[in-house]
């Protein structure tokens, strides 16, 4: 494989270009918190002990309200006093069953401002909701189970990016009995997700173990390496792993582990060249389990790589030879998933059953209705940031069907749509979107002329990680009491709706050529779409035009 010479020196300027992690400044952030609820008193002191003295629910709500509107306007400069307000709004709302959705959108706020406190909101989520679930009865109990098992299903995404899988399986296995209890459509994910656990909780008493030995013998570099190793690959953790290589001497671990620990998408290209190249070898060396991972990582650095690096020479034949084997053998462990997708029939009528590929169906010089498509790599992407960029998927499904879509947005920070036929009706699945007053949302347009950032389905924070792949899930079925749009991101669950499809509209800026059909959309992004495959459950789905030759 061809390499440069250039690529140690530059790993090393792009670490040390990065902020570095300030040591923990206690006194200081204590004196600052210490303010913040001096000010907080002297602000609301007073409101707060006159609705603690009613009995009313209404008054502790509205002041939660306030309290969150004010965090918001304070947002930018006065991090320990947003603090402050989130919290006491969440205390506030979230002992009544009308104050939840307050309470947990104060919470939410909190995290999107200051993302180290994600760990103590997500818990207070959960507690939230637990309440809510425990209250409520009939009908209502299902809804606030469901809620509930959001929080928990939250909360193990939280513990296995902290690198506490054991504390995720604990989670899971709420999720799992309330699931149960309420006998949740989700019963089966759950189960599936905990048995995943089941691996990563083996890793976590085995890193446990070598915390253990390092304690008793801090020279023991064995275990340091080993400890390193567990949380770099068998947790796919490298952050976590960071933490931990003081006293390694692997030279490897102490070159690649502080670079593979920032954003993805902070690399510069010859970096993402050499990283890349060492999670393949990283993958090629693991067990079984954690092959998928390292290939995944090795595969997001050379795409990268490719991205930023136009020039037609070895380093970019190197680059795209790598990713064609990472690839293939991300297929392998995908196992009959992956290889799975058949082809449209010939004669352009999918039936119920199988897995079907749309991309190939797609002729950008056909199918867009606005921006800059391309094929690159057998991925369809928008490649320059534009306003409403989308293009149509020739393709017309007209029954219950199920869609996925692997994604990856490269720049910009907005929004990612699908747009679906979900009846008669249209909508559009909306992720990553950026509101005005600084939050990032995610949601279901537009239902009742309002919005996605603006109903029930609203999800905040809905934020993207650009240089990450996505995948979404989407399920479309139509009932007796209405039609269905169910959504998970990354196999959590994401959008729930039921309704008449009379409240579903498209926003103008989705809008495509053909009512019936399928679409992908960008906001001021660009954006690969790696993957489109369609599943009919009932019914059938048309070709819209013959396919090409």
């Amino acid at each position: 494989m061809v390499r440069t010479t250039l690529l140690p020196c530059v790993l090393f300027a792009f670490v040390m270009a990065l902020p570095a992690v300030a040591p923990a400044a206690g006194a200081e952030q204590t004196a600052e918190a210490a303010e913040a609820a001096r000010v907080f008193d002297s602000l609301y002191g007073a409101d707060v002990a006159r609705v603690a003295r009613t009995r009313d629910a209404k008054d502790d709500i509205d002041l939660a309200k306030r309290l969150l509107d004010t965090a918001r306007q304070e947002a930018a400069n006065k991090p320990a006093l947003v603090a402050v307000l989130c919290e006491k709004a969440a205390g506030l709302a979230g002992s009544h069953a009308d104050g939840a959705a307050t309470a947990v959108e104060a919470m939410e706020f909190l995290v999107l401002q200051i993302p180290a406190k994600a760990g103590a909101c997500t818990e207070r989520v959960v507690e939230i909701c637990e309440g809510q679930y425990n209250r409520a009865r009939g009908a209502a109990k299902t809804e606030a189970g469901e809620s509930l098992i959001n929080a928990l299903l939250g909360l193990v995404h939280v513990k296995l990016d902290a690198g506490d899988p054991s504390g995720a399986a604990v989670a899971c296995r709420r999720a799992q009995a309330i699931a149960r209890t309420i006998r949740s459509e989700r019963c089966d994910q759950i189960d599936a997700r905990l048995k995943g656990l089941a691996g990563l909780a083996k890793t976590a008493r085995e890193i446990e173990n070598m915390k253990a030995l390092i304690e008793r013998n801090p020279e023991n570099v064995a275990a340091r390496e080993k400890l390193v190793r567990l949380c770099l690959v068998d947790l796919d953790a490298p952050a976590a792993a960071a933490r931990h290589l003081e006293g390694v001497k692997d030279a490897s671990l102490r070159k690649y582990v502080p670079a593979a620990a920032k954003d993805a998408e902070a690399a510069p290209e010859l970096a993402c060249m050499e990283l890349a190249d060492w999670y393949r070898g990283l993958g090629e060396a693991a067990e079984k389990g954690a092959k998928a991972a390292m290939f995944a990582r090795a595969k997001a650095y050379y795409e990268r790589f490719l991205n930023l690096h136009p020039a037609d020479d070895l380093n970019r034949t190197a680059a795209t030879v790598a990713l064609k084997k990472v690839e293939a053998e991300l297929v392998k462990l995908g196992g009959a998933a992956a290889s799975g997708t058949a082809a449209v029939p010939k004669d352009g009528v999918i039936k119920p059953g199988k897995w079907v590929d749309l991309l190939s169906l797609v002729d950008p010089a056909k199918d867009k209705v606005k921006g800059n498509w391309k094929f690159r790599a057998k991925a369809l992407a928008i490649v320059t940031p534009i306003r409403s960029g989308r293009i149509m998927l020739p393709i017309a499904p007209e029954g219950n069907y199920e869609l996925e879509v692997k994604f990856e947005r490269t720049s910009g920070r907005n929004v990612v749509a699908i747009v679906l036929p979900v009846g008669s009706a249209r909508a559009a699945v909306q992720m990553g979107g950026w509101h005005g007053e600084g939050w990032y949302w995610g949601g279901l347009g537009r239902i009742n002329d309002k919005r996605a950032y603006a109903n029930e389905t609203t999800v905040k924070p809905g934020d993207l990680d650009s240089g990450r792949e996505y995948v979404v899930t989407i399920r479309v079925l139509a009932g007796r009491d209405g039609h269905q749009v169910a959504v998970s991101l990354n196999g959590k669950p994401y959008i729930a709706w039921r309704g008449p499809e009379s409240a579903l509209s498209l926003a103008k800026d989705w809008i495509l050529p053909q009512r019936g059909s399928l679409g992908l959309g960008a906001y001021e992004s660009t954006v690969v779409f790696r993957s489109v495959r369609l599943k009919m459950l009932s019914g059938e789905a048309r070709l819209l035009r013959p396919k090409d030759k």
